[in-house]
Protein backbone atom coordinates (compact mmCIF):
# COMPACT_ATOMS: atom_id res chain seq x y z
CA UNK A 1 0.00 0.00 0.00
CA UNK A 2 2.51 2.69 0.88
CA UNK A 3 4.09 1.80 -2.79
CA UNK A 4 1.00 2.77 -4.44
CA UNK A 5 0.53 6.06 -2.09
CA UNK A 6 3.91 6.76 -2.97
CA UNK A 7 3.70 6.40 -6.58
CA UNK A 8 -0.12 8.46 -6.65
CA UNK A 9 2.15 11.28 -4.45
CA UNK A 10 4.88 10.95 -7.54
CA UNK A 11 2.03 11.55 -9.96
CA UNK A 12 0.33 14.43 -7.99
CA UNK A 13 3.87 16.00 -7.43
CA UNK A 14 4.38 16.03 -11.37
CA UNK A 15 0.81 17.71 -11.90
CA UNK A 16 1.54 20.42 -9.64
CA UNK A 17 5.06 21.31 -11.44
CA UNK A 18 2.94 21.44 -14.93
CA UNK A 19 0.54 23.87 -13.06
CA UNK A 20 3.15 25.87 -12.07
CA UNK A 21 4.88 26.54 -16.12
CA UNK A 22 1.42 27.58 -17.07
CA UNK A 23 2.14 30.39 -14.90
CA UNK A 24 4.15 33.68 -16.13
CA UNK A 25 6.01 33.91 -12.94
CA UNK A 26 6.49 30.30 -12.49
CA UNK A 27 8.07 29.80 -8.40
CA UNK A 28 10.16 27.19 -6.63
CA UNK A 29 8.71 24.65 -3.87
CA UNK A 30 10.46 27.21 -1.09
CA UNK A 31 9.01 29.98 -2.71
CA UNK A 32 5.33 28.19 -2.74
CA UNK A 33 6.02 27.28 0.86
CA UNK A 34 6.46 31.08 1.48
CA UNK A 35 3.29 31.99 -0.40
CA UNK A 36 1.41 29.24 1.79
CA UNK A 37 2.60 30.31 5.08
CA UNK A 38 2.24 33.90 4.56
CA UNK A 39 -1.65 33.41 3.34
CA UNK A 40 -2.23 31.82 6.90
CA UNK A 41 -0.26 34.34 8.55
CA UNK A 42 -0.53 37.36 7.57
CA UNK A 43 1.95 40.18 8.92
CA UNK A 44 4.07 37.67 10.10
CA UNK A 45 7.82 39.09 10.17
CA UNK A 46 11.41 37.39 9.08
CA UNK A 47 12.08 35.38 12.29
CA UNK A 48 8.21 33.71 12.66
CA UNK A 49 8.52 32.89 8.46
CA UNK A 50 11.93 31.38 9.57
CA UNK A 51 10.95 29.53 12.55
CA UNK A 52 7.21 28.49 10.37
CA UNK A 53 9.59 27.81 7.42
CA UNK A 54 12.22 25.78 9.63
CA UNK A 55 14.86 27.82 7.24
CA UNK A 56 18.07 30.39 8.15
CA UNK A 57 17.28 33.95 8.38
CA UNK A 58 19.03 34.31 5.27
CA UNK A 59 17.62 32.20 3.00
CA UNK A 60 14.26 33.41 4.01
CA UNK A 61 15.08 37.13 3.46
CA UNK A 62 16.77 36.27 -0.11
CA UNK A 63 12.90 34.20 -1.14
CA UNK A 64 11.40 36.91 0.32
CA UNK A 65 13.69 39.23 -2.13
CA UNK A 66 12.87 37.43 -5.25
CA UNK A 67 8.86 37.28 -4.16
CA UNK A 68 9.02 41.00 -3.53
CA UNK A 69 10.98 41.49 -6.95
CA UNK A 70 7.89 39.62 -9.38
CA UNK A 71 5.29 41.31 -7.13
CA UNK A 72 3.72 38.50 -5.12
CA UNK A 73 5.18 39.71 -1.69
CA UNK A 74 4.92 43.24 0.06
CA UNK A 75 7.20 44.40 3.15
CA UNK A 76 5.46 47.01 5.10
CA UNK A 77 6.98 48.60 8.82
CA UNK A 78 5.19 47.03 11.60
CA UNK A 79 3.16 49.06 13.65
CA UNK A 80 4.16 47.84 16.55
CA UNK A 81 7.84 47.83 15.99
CA UNK A 82 9.87 50.36 13.80
CA UNK A 83 12.84 48.06 13.68
CA UNK A 84 10.68 45.10 12.15
CA UNK A 85 9.40 44.63 8.94
CA UNK A 86 5.65 42.90 8.56
CA UNK A 87 5.56 40.35 5.26
CA UNK A 88 1.95 40.27 3.43
CA UNK A 89 1.38 38.39 0.08
CA UNK A 90 0.30 40.81 -2.52
CA UNK A 91 -2.80 41.37 -4.19
CA UNK A 92 -1.06 39.57 -7.20
CA UNK A 93 0.10 36.99 -5.19
CA UNK A 94 -3.26 35.65 -3.63
CA UNK A 95 -4.11 36.02 -7.56
CA UNK A 96 -1.42 33.73 -8.21
CA UNK A 97 -2.31 31.48 -5.39
CA UNK A 98 -6.04 31.25 -6.66
CA UNK A 99 -5.15 30.77 -10.08
CA UNK A 100 -2.82 27.77 -9.36
CA UNK A 101 -5.04 25.75 -7.05
CA UNK A 102 -7.61 26.31 -9.89
CA UNK A 103 -4.77 24.63 -12.50
CA UNK A 104 -4.29 21.56 -9.81
CA UNK A 105 -7.98 21.12 -8.96
CA UNK A 106 -8.54 20.85 -12.57
CA UNK A 107 -5.59 18.05 -12.90
CA UNK A 108 -7.17 16.22 -9.90
CA UNK A 109 -10.59 16.55 -11.48
CA UNK A 110 -9.68 15.32 -14.55
CA UNK A 111 -8.11 12.17 -13.36
CA UNK A 112 -10.81 11.57 -10.27
CA UNK A 113 -13.44 11.30 -12.94
CA UNK A 114 -12.06 8.67 -14.39
CA UNK A 115 -12.55 6.86 -11.22
CA UNK A 116 -16.01 4.57 -10.79
CA UNK A 117 -18.09 6.30 -8.12
CA UNK A 118 -17.82 3.77 -5.97
CA UNK A 119 -13.92 3.96 -6.09
CA UNK A 120 -14.30 7.80 -5.78
CA UNK A 121 -16.40 7.45 -2.84
CA UNK A 122 -13.61 5.37 -1.13
CA UNK A 123 -11.18 7.51 -2.15
CA UNK A 124 -12.80 10.44 -0.99
CA UNK A 125 -13.00 8.34 2.44
CA UNK A 126 -9.47 7.04 2.42
CA UNK A 127 -8.07 10.56 1.89
CA UNK A 128 -10.27 12.15 4.93
CA UNK A 129 -8.79 9.18 7.11
CA UNK A 130 -5.81 10.08 6.04
CA UNK A 131 -5.57 14.04 5.86
CA UNK A 132 -7.20 13.66 9.83
CA UNK A 133 -4.51 10.90 11.03
CA UNK A 134 -1.12 13.20 9.40
CA UNK A 135 -3.04 16.06 11.23
CA UNK A 136 -2.38 14.57 14.47
CA UNK A 137 0.62 13.15 13.85
CA UNK A 138 1.93 16.46 12.52
CA UNK A 139 0.69 18.40 16.02
CA UNK A 140 2.40 15.50 18.03
CA UNK A 141 5.86 16.64 16.22
CA UNK A 142 4.77 20.62 16.84
CA UNK A 143 4.81 19.16 20.95
CA UNK A 144 1.07 19.31 21.07
CA UNK A 145 -1.32 16.26 22.59
CA UNK A 146 -3.01 14.30 20.92
CA UNK A 147 -7.16 15.28 21.13
CA UNK A 148 -8.45 13.74 24.27
CA UNK A 149 -5.27 13.62 26.35
CA UNK A 150 -4.00 15.34 28.90
CA UNK A 151 0.31 15.64 30.23
CA UNK A 152 0.36 14.97 34.02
Amino acid sequence: MLQVLTQVVEQVEVMWERSKDVSPAPLSVSQLRVMFVLENSEGANLRTLGEALDAAPSSVSRLCDRLQAVGFLDRDVSSTSRREVELSLSDRGRAYLHDLRERRREHLRVAVDALPPSARSSLATGLRQLRDGAAVLHRLDDGEEEPGTQSA
